[in-house]
Order: C-alpha cells, then sequence, then structure tokens
C-alpha cells in the first residue's frame, strides 16, 4: 500500500510539472505569434516589450495550474491514506483480538 500512496504523490508532481510546462509553452507561443502578426502590420514593438510580460504571465499561469494540478494530486494521495489508514488499523485491531 505504500508503494501506491509514494505512487499518487510521484504521480501528482509530475503532473503539476508536466501542466506548468504546457501551459507555460501555450502562453509564450501565443505572445510570440502576437509579436509576429505586430510585426506585419508594420509595428515598431520591440521582442522584449511583447515577450517579457507574456514571459512573466506564462509562469504565472503555469504556476496556477501546477499547482492547482498538485493540489488534487495531493488530495487524492489524502484520500487513499485515510482509506487505506483505516483499513490497515482495523485489520490490526482484529488481529490483536484474535491473539488475545
Amino acid at each position: 500500500m505504500e508503494l501506491m500512496r509514494r505512487a499518487i504523490i510521484l504521480g501528482a508532481f509530475l503532473s503539476a510539472l508536466a501542466a506548468f510546462c504546457v501551459v507555460q509553452d501555450r502562453v509564450t507561443a501565443a505572445a510570440a505569434r502576437s509579436y509576429v502578426a505586430r510585426q506585419r502590420q508594420g509595428a515598431g514593438d520591440t521582442v522584449g516589450a511583447v515577450m517579457e510580460p507574456a514571459i512573466r504571465d506564462s509562469v504565472r499561469q503555469g504556476l496556477l495550474w501546477g499547482g492547482g494540478v498538485l493540489a488534487a494530486g495531493l488530495a487524492s494521495w489524502l484520500v487513499v491514506a485515510v482509506a487505506t489508514g483505516g483499513r490497515q488499523r482495523a485489520a490490526a485491531g482484529s488481529a490483536a483480538g484474535r491473539r488475545g
């Protein structure tokens, strides 16, 4: 049972990392497309003026989504830990009653 709990925690962290990477990439890519569109329209924006705020926003959004995924994963770990912990205590109690 301990292995399952560890697997849930590892899965939660890996899923949170993947969520962060995907969200951060998508937001940054959208900003890059916006920069290219502005350049085609003749705007004099520099890449730094467009991308710096976009990168800050993408990291913030990635952290929010990754944190949400991590919270959901750890909540599932807590549910499993409580459910299996109760069974283990009950089994230990009944085994002790049989011995006594």
